[in-house]
């Protein structure tokens, strides 16, 4: 079958094609829909937990699990007992604790003597000056032996069991801990969050990123999860998509850290003043053109003449492409038949 050509439009030619060669084409259409007003649907998400909501909870102290007191899906109150370590370590900085305490009182009834004696005459200054110096270093050694038996999690009292406490309120996502492992000090033990409000992450083409904002709604139609856009980023990832976060604070039943969801996010009309509309028309109506295949387009019913309009992709939108580009809400494209339409543009077989 051979078609005619018109005046070529950016390296590829209009198609002229009556109703019949229409229909024996096989050639479908599809009408040009505005995508611009109420909001992008069917965006792929994961939901997350924010960062601050999230405590790591790890061994102070190397030492033998002795027990687990809570399971992963568990909720906590802070201060609630995780777990009980026996360490050997633990006990050793309680002796060296107590001996540093032991130092310490010697060196200040010294002190106390010394300057009792330097005060009849009965010593030199330079010997007062020197006890309250070891006062002095032994004050500065129970301090830091007080210290690190803080940093251990353990009281200056008690044997060689340490109790591990939740550091707030959430829900047990891990439990590395198992009764009777031995763990290494800062091994990770339990992995606890706080699951309201939780966050979603959006990865979108830049161009699609670009129109959103922060403070537009999203929704999360599965389970009616809503909230809004907290940040859009700035940096492209190697597959060429940019980070939207969103912040979720009602309806959060149905949603578990690390869920996969498709969602919703209103646009609040064209960005800016004078922006170009955005149109949305089935996938299968985008064709590639150009020297080197790098532009896309569209076939548009115009006439007799089916004319390639070149569009930029912003997107997608259940199984619609988001894009830009010269169209109207009244045209129709080719859904059908465009590689065939692609083919007599560019002069593929023409005359044949």
């Amino acid at each position: 079958m051979s078609f005619s050509v018109a005046a070529p439009v950016a390296a590829a030619e209009a198609v002229v094609l009556d109703a019949a060669r229409l229909t024996a084409a096989g050639i479908e259409l599809a009408p040009v829909q505005a995508a611009g007003a109420a909001s992008l649907a069917h965006l792929p998400a994961r939901v997350v937990v924010p960062s601050a909501q999230q405590r790591f909870v790890a061994a102070p102290v190397a030492g033998l699990v002795a027990a687990v007191l809570v399971g992963s899906g568990e909720t906590v109150r802070a201060g609630q007992p995780l777990a009980r370590i026996a360490s050997p370590e633990l006990l050793a900085l309680r002796r060296d604790l107590t001996q540093a305490g032991a130092e310490q009182e010697r060196a200040r009834l010294a002190l106390q003597r010394d300057q009792q004696l330097h005060a009849e005459g009965l010593i030199p200054a330079a010997r007062l000056e020197a006890t309250r110096a070891a006062a002095a270093q032994a004050g500065a050694a129970l301090a830091e032996r007080r210290a690190l038996l803080g940093l251990s999690g353990g009281a200056s009292e008690g044997g060689g069991e340490l109790t591990i406490v939740a550091p707030i309120a959430g829900v047990v996502l891990a439990q590395p801990a198992q009764p009777g492992m031995r763990v290494e000090a800062a091994a990770p033990l339990f992995h606890i969050a706080r699951l309201d409000p939780l966050a979603l992450e959006v990865d979108l083409p830049p161009a699609l990123a670009a129109q959103l904002k922060p403070g537009l709604r999203v929704r999360v139609p599965a389970g009616g999860a809503e909230g809004r856009v907290v940040a859009v980023g700035r940096a492209v990832s190697g597959a060429q998509t940019v980070t939207v976060r969103a912040l979720l604070d009602r309806g959060l039943g149905a949603l578990g850290p690390g869920q996969n969801v498709e969602v919703e996010i209103e646009r609040g009309g064209d960005a800016a003043a004078g922006a170009a509309p955005v149109w949305a028309v089935p996938a299968s109506a985008l064709v590639r053109l150009g020297e080197d295949g790098g532009g896309s387009a569209v076939f548009v019913r115009r006439g007799d003449a089916f004319v390639p309009v070149p569009v930029s992709v912003l997107g997608e939108q259940g199984g619609n492409a988001v894009l830009r580009g010269e169209l109207h809400a009244d045209e129709r494209v080719a859904v059908r038949g465009a590689s065939l339409l692609k083919a007599a543009a560019m002069g593929i077989g023409k005359g044949e």
